[in-house]
């Protein structure tokens, strides 16, 4: 069965919100829930502009994606689709069913309600192998070891730092094999940023060539001997101001000590490792280790677009999906994961009935850039979503007093409101078993919704803030 999205046109991209959530705001970048951002958006030269065929779609027509620089890389046509901000080469895909009657007068004070949205009762469990975080301090201001522990099995590292000093300098992951035979780390899945003080860029392309990468490659680490955990590492400047972040899936079969340490430009890191210190934790003290790298949402019933309407499942508000506890094995002190990153969600919602179910993404706390993966089940292709599609980041516009004290959310309940920005994830059939996988940026603000709703409303909904 060939993978296919259908197309949810030009009306979606006027859906792209931004609420408060009634959980308090989660954010990594020390803005204010709900406050503007100021960021500016620059061009970089080291990412590659890939391009895709497709056909344009009538207003019940299918449209198959066609996978471009490999199977896990797609052109994505149904993300933020507002009518200026389209892509010249898709912009004939609105269906003009579409398209509202001139006569209609629709105006903001005779506009419906805030869109109602129910809470999706889902079961969570935590799995995998051990998850290395490593983002403390952020803003590094002298050489040393940023985070270091022990893993043996299956194991994640994710560090994300920032050259605060006046030099140039290298940040990398020294192994180091603390046992008796010679141990074999294999990486499975790997995403190095190019350095920069663009830093939601920073972490939405780290997390864009993470759910792309799909590697097979070994290094061995001989007993009482260093290696580097990727040469890619001490190939990078990272100049001051710039941040860099990194993302890898492993597998070691003896017990290796990873170490994220940053150093100076000219140095050689194995040597610069035998006089390295641990530096100190910032405030935030994000930095630790902990059991279960990964989490899985299912939904405890299966979802009727025609019967159940428009739900949602909060993700990252540490109230209904609640944030890790580790230790930090630099002091044995008890730490949280206060965002989950680095964790990978599994996100499970059966679906039955029919027609088609559109999925959202609804930022909560502020700006957010990032990417999703989606999973046809039935024959196994999955892609890569960038979110959101054809701009950087979005979720900076706050939603206003009056209308978020009259629609106040609860535990149970939650709203699109007028001013909301939403990212489509797609459109797809309820005969489809799909599999997404969500997680947390690094730069991006906390915590997110994510929607299904009946296509058809999503349309409505779509027509009604396109008019506003």
């Amino acid at each position: 069965m060939n993978f296919c999205r259908k197309i949810l046109a030009a009306g979606m991209a006027a859906v792209m919100l931004a609420g408060v959530s009634m959980a308090e705001a989660r954010q990594h970048g020390g803005m204010e829930p709900g406050a503007e951002a100021n960021v500016e958006v620059r061009q970089n030269s080291g990412v590659e502009a890939r391009t895709g065929t497709v056909k344009t779609a009538g207003a019940d027509d299918e449209v198959s994606v066609r996978p471009v620089g490999g199977d896990e890389q797609v052109v994505e046509l149904a993300v933020n689709m507002k009518v200026d901000g389209l892509h010249p080469k898709y912009s004939n895909r609105v269906p003009e069913s579409w398209h509202p009657l001139e006569e209609v007068d629709w105006q903001v004070k005779n506009q419906d309600s805030p869109q109602l949205l129910k809470r999706w009762p889902v079961t969570v469990e935590d799995g995998g192998g051990t998850l290395l975080f490593s983002d403390s301090p952020e803003y590094v201001e002298q050489d040393g070891i940023l985070y270091s522990d022990v893993v043996t099995g299956a194991g994640r590292i994710f560090y994300y730092h920032l050259n605060n000093t006046r030099q140039n300098k290298k940040i990398a992951v020294v192994l180091e094999n603390e046992g008796k035979y010679t141990a074999i780390l294999n990486v499975s899945r790997e995403a190095l940023s190019a350095p920069s003080d663009n830093y939601l860029w920073v972490g939405k392309t780290t997390q864009q060539a993470y759910m792309e990468s799909k590697v097979n490659r070994n290094v061995f680490v001989f007993p009482n001997r260093k290696a580097i955990l990727s040469n890619k590492m001490t190939e990078t400047i990272v100049r001051p101001g710039q941040l860099v972040n990194g993302i890898y899936d492993f597998t070691a079969d003896g017990p290796v000590r990873l170490s994220v340490i940053m150093y100076p430009a000219g140095a050689n890191p194995i040597e610069f490792m035998k006089k390295a210190k641990v530096l100190p934790k910032d405030e935030h003290r994000l930095r630790g280790t902990y059991k279960g790298m990964n989490r899985i949402i299912r939904a405890e019933k299966v979802y009727n677009p025609q019967q159940d309407g428009a739900v949602f499942i909060p993700l990252a508000d540490n109230d209904r999906d609640v944030y890790r506890y580790g230790i930090d094995a630099t002091d044995g002190s008890e730490t949280q994961n206060y965002g989950n990153y680095g964790i990978m969600y599994e996100l499970q919602v059966p679906v039955k009935g029919t027609g088609d179910v559109q999925y959202i993404l609804q930022p909560l706390g502020g700006v957010y850039a990032g990417a999703m993966s989606v999973q046809d089940m039935a024959d196994r292709q999955r892609f890569m979503l960038s979110v959101p599609q054809n701009q950087l980041y979005f979720g900076n516009v706050r939603i206003d007093d009056f209308t978020s004290h009259r629609f106040p959310p609860t535990d149970d309940t939650d709203y699109i409101y007028f001013s909301s920005e939403l990212a489509s994830l797609g459109s797809y059939g309820a005969e489809q078993k799909l599999r997404f996988e969500f997680s947390p940026p690094g730069a991006s603000n906390l915590p997110v919704n994510f929607i299904l709703m009946p296509a058809t409303q999503a349309q409505g909904l779509a027509y009604k803030w396109q008019k506003r």
